[in-house]
């Protein structure tokens, strides 16, 4: 199909501006957890245009804690402390609603915001004792930006980068244990993805996107606990890092038009340790 519009040679401006903000997306994410719907990975609006409704993210993948230290505490007196051994938390799933608003800051290039809240929960990763996690529902905030570096006939070349934050905590249970045993966790993420693709018009109201991606998870591990037995009552804190990637994957979606303005999103992340699967409905205006 051609929907009319002629080939345009590659915009090197909105290259540089991308590159700029791989940079300063570089620098501030120090800490980088779960991670988030992209969209298409090109520009969807127009320079002075807004965009704006709601992304839902669930995504599955396995936390690697590093760099661990620890204190424990038995019947009061100082059992342990020093450095602890790593763990992986292994299917970590985590639920992201997000409100979105983009604008068209340049002609090929926009920038957006995400705020929302987001639920993690993992089992039997700690202990091997049957014990779940399940966090609150806790505040999460993103922002992004995309740029088209090509375009021309039915298809799109851009790339986009975005990031959020997470502060995620709720309590550790296991109904194997007989005797009520608080243990809390505390999970602060950071999250980067980057993805160069292209987008390709299928028909006057289909869009099918695609690409590689890199996404980087560091961030902090915190976890406080009480063991309850017959003959001993153990305390103690335990932290650790979480410094992962890149780690490389590819992403597929559709994007549907509902109606002139409205629009929705269907997509799926595989990497080598996550599975990602988003929706979103926007409007624009």
């Amino acid at each position: 199909m051609n929907n009319g519009r002629t080939p345009a040679k590659a915009d090197m401006r909105k290259i540089r501006l991308f590159g700029f903000a791989l940079l300063v997306f570089g620098l501030c994410g120090s800490n980088a957890s779960a991670l988030d719907l992209m969209g298409p990975p090109t520009a969807e609006i127009e320079k002075g245009m807004f965009r704006a409704g709601i992304d839902y993210t669930f995504s599955d993948m396995d936390l690697e804690l590093i760099e661990g230290k620890g204190t424990t505490f038995r019947n009061g007196e100082l059992l342990g402390s020093g450095s602890a051994a790593s763990q992986t938390i292994s299917g970590f799933e985590v639920n992201t609603l997000y409100a979105i608003i983009g604008y068209g800051v340049f002609e090929n290039c926009e920038a957006f915001v995400r705020m929302g809240a987001a639920n993690a929960t993992f089992g039997d990763s700690l202990w091997d004792e049957g014990e779940d996690f399940d966090s609150d529902i806790d505040f999460a905030i993103g922002a992004g930006i995309k740029a088209n570096f090509y375009k021309g006939f039915d298809w799109k070349i851009g790339g986009v980068i975005q990031i959020n934050r997470a502060e995620l905590d709720g309590k550790l249970n296991s109904s194997s244990w007989v005797i009520p045993q608080p243990q809390l966790v505390d999970i602060s993420t950071t999250e980067i993805q980057i993805a160069i693709g292209a987008t390709y018009m299928h028909s006057r109201r289909l869009s099918i996107y695609g690409g590689p991606f890199a996404h980087f998870i560091s961030g902090d591990f915190d976890f406080q606990f009480n063991r309850v037995t017959d003959e001993f009552f153990d305390v103690g804190k335990f932290s650790w890092q979480i410094n992962e990637g890149p780690t490389y994957g590819g992403y597929l979606g559709a994007q549907y038009e509902l109606t002139q303005n409205i629009s929705g999103n269907i997509e799926y992340q595989n990497s080598s340790n996550a599975d990602v699967f988003g929706l979103s409905l926007l409007m624009k205006y």
